[in-house]
């Protein structure tokens, strides 16, 4: 893609990339400006993200987010380049309204780049219409070992741990009906409960967060029954690590054993190590790509076998959960769609590892006093 934006600007053709974030925009321009020989350019504006060469040439970058988009509007180009398309909220509308007439006076091009997200969506409309010919499309698709920088034995590994729908979409480029999300909605549907058991707690999932606004993550706790119900919820959004600390310390069943998000420089490192220090059952779980991943993917497994029974709110979350894959630091990302929060399922991740490992004990239930 930097390739194609390189050559058409030596040519002095005006090219505009268009990213999900503002974020993103940030790092092509980055990455951009360390292919091009400094002599070629003549200036650079770090705040708007614009390129401009000594042959008249301008690149420039805009973010796709909704609030952003229509500031496209009154430039021209000869060539657009949205990357991660699939990521770009109302992409009929953007396409149409906003990006096509971009184009129209120049008789430019427009590439959309993207992983598939499902087949519901104006990107898998578009790739259709180039596989047939229509209104001037044409398609292209590319597994991720056709790039010859992809690592096989990463390939190989993800393979073996993904779920075979998404690893289809995700890595094979094979379009899949709602497999942006690793959770299937009729496993979600058919585990919702209406209210919470009323069975033991035997556990605690504990994510917590620290803020106060509606867009701050929340704090979770998430109680498991030995049969893997739901038996106690609880979100709420404080700065303040007393009134959370003793809200752990006060929830029902105190024997019950309590994991509690670890990550090291986190609100709730800060009061895993002071409930650990406390002598209360506790056990820690620290967030990293590699430990977030297989977690995530054991709780995908537990839904599908119908071990797992949760309230709407936590649904909710899985619905608008989804996975990614980042081609610059080859690492699946597993985490809600943006403006959603995952705070639920991560609370009830943990407490269902922990289960799994628990239950098999058979004097499990006596451990913790409930016999």
């Amino acid at each position: 893609m930097m390739t194609l934006a390189c050559l058409t600007a030596a040519k002095g053709k005006r090219v505009f990339f268009i990213c999900p974030t503002y974020k993103q925009c940030r790092d092509w321009f980055k990455n951009i400006l360390q292919l091009i020989p400094g002599e070629l350019v003549a200036s650079t504006n770090k705040l708007d993200l614009t390129i401009e060469f000594v042959n008249g040439a301008v690149v420039k970058f805009f973010s796709g987010e909704p609030d952003a988009v229509e500031r496209m509007r009154g430039y021209e180009a000869d060539l657009v380049l949205i990357d991660e398309f699939c990521n770009i909220s109302n992409q009929n509308y953007v396409f149409y309204d906003i990006v096509r007439p971009l184009v129209a006076m120049t008789a430019g091009r427009v590439f959309l780049i993207s992983t598939f997200k499902g087949t519901g969506n104006f990107f898998y409309q578009a790739y259709l219409k180039g596989k047939q010919g229509i209104d001037g499309w044409e398609s292209f698709k590319f597994k991720s070992l056709d790039n010859p920088f992809f690592p096989k034995a990463e390939y190989e590994q993800i393979k073996a741990s993904t779920p075979s729908i998404t690893f289809a979409q995700e890595f094979e480029s094979d379009p899949q009906a709602n497999q942006s999300n690793p959770f299937k909605e009729a496993d979600i549907n058919r585990n919702i409960i209406k209210e919470l058991s009323n069975e033991p707690t035997v556990v605690y999932g504990i994510d917590i967060a620290k803020g106060s606004t509606e867009q701050s993550d929340a704090t979770v706790i998430i109680g498991l029954s030995a049969t893997g119900q739901m038996t106690y919820f609880d979100r709420f959004r404080l700065n303040d690590y007393e009134l959370q600390y003793q809200k752990i310390l006060n929830l029902p069943y105190p024997k019950a054993l309590k994991v509690i998000d670890s990550s090291s420089f986190t609100a709730g490192g800060v009061i895993y190590e002071r409930i650990r220090n406390e002598g209360h059952n506790v056990i820690g779980f620290e967030f990293t790509n590699k430990s977030k991943a297989p977690m995530i993917f054991n709780l995908v497994n537990g839904v599908e076998r119908n071990e797992l029974k949760f309230i709407e709110a936590v649904a909710d979350e899985m619905k608008v959960f989804e996975m990614k894959y980042s081609d610059k630091s080859n690492v699946v990302k597993l985490q809600a769609q943006q403006g959603y929060h995952d705070d639920c399922i991560a609370a009830l991740g943990m407490a269902y590892k922990y289960l799994q490992r628990t239950i098999p004990n058979t004097n499990f239930l006596n451990t913790f006093g409930f016999a």
